[in-house]
């Protein structure tokens, strides 16, 4: 209440980790909602996360407020956060800029941060210069992230559709059928296939990416197919570090990695640090 708090929002495409400090550090209170970084920016404050943080910051006067994006809408998250807390000194940073993967590179002693969420980039330090790899959205890029695992699961899922083959766990999950379709007349078909895409919708990013936690689940039980999706992400991973650090002429020793994939990591790593030390054949 005496303006000695300040607030921390991490918001990417699939989910907003909100945290309420005292000015001391101690852990007030957290909130998640969904996410709210976007690849397209505007001049209109996101009235959804306005009203969020309005709500979670009723009881009390914000001295600071500091907010890692995921996203490319950085003018509309000034906006937002401006008119939330017009009287608190804000600081907002997009992660594709490199800061905070400049800074975890230091803290860690890394030539590689690898920030591998909804979305994934690699930032690497070079002097006083940076490597930024990866990234550059999704559908054209985004390699290992969590959208990639979703649409990589949602491709095999249709592809074991159309075989013969009894379907894997993972395939069931997503699709909601429990074995592959049989020949039958076209209207049938038809209607056996847009149940199917019904499943699946809508196609938008942060819907894409929630498959991930389908695969994890998968993976769990040990699921070949999730597994194999894992398997790739951790190539794909694997090589936007490898991109970044080459640029850099340096030899790579540590990656720092953060962001939601971090919690499959027992998936991936094993395929990303045989990748890595392929190329440097150790």
């Amino acid at each position: 209440m005496d303006g000695r708090e300040f607030l921390t929002v991490d918001s990417g495409g699939s989910k907003t980790k909100i945290a309420l400090y005292s000015m001391e550090g101690n852990l007030i209170k957290t909130t998640t909602t969904q996410g709210f970084g976007k690849a397209l920016d505007s001049q209109e404050k996101i009235v959804e996360l306005f009203e969020v943080l309005k709500e979670f910051c009723n009881d009390y006067s914000i001295s600071t407020v500091i907010c890692n994006l995921g996203g490319k809408n950085k003018r509309e998250f000034e906006l937002t956060l401006q008119s939330a807390f017009p009287n608190s000194k804000i600081q907002l940073f997009r992660e594709s800029e490199g800061k905070i993967g400049m800074v975890l590179c230091e803290k860690y002693g890394a030539q590689v941060t690898l920030m591998a969420g909804t979305g994934s980039i690699a930032i690497a330090p070079v002097e006083n210069q940076m490597v930024i790899c990866g990234g550059w959205g999704a559908n054209i890029s985004d390699q290992g992230s969590g959208y990639q695992v979703g649409l990589d699961a949602i491709r095999l899922a249709l592809e074991q559709l159309d075989q013969e083959q009894p379907l894997s766990l993972l395939t069931k999950k997503i699709t909601g059928v429990e074995q592959p379709f049989l020949p039958t007349d076209a209207e049938k078909y038809c209607l056996l296939r847009d149940t199917v895409r019904q499943n699946i919708f809508p196609l938008d990013r942060a819907h894409i990416a929630s498959f991930a936690k389908v695969v994890c689940e998968c993976a769990f039980l040990g699921d070949k197919s999730a597994l194999n999706v894992y398997e790739k992400a951790g190539k794909d991973l694997a090589n936007i570090v490898l991109s970044a650090v080459a640029k850099t002429k340096k030899r790579l020793k540590r990656v720092v990695v953060t962001g939601g994939m971090v919690n499959a990591k027992q998936f991936w790593s094993t395929a990303f640090e045989k990748n890595i030390k392929e190329k440097y054949k150790v």
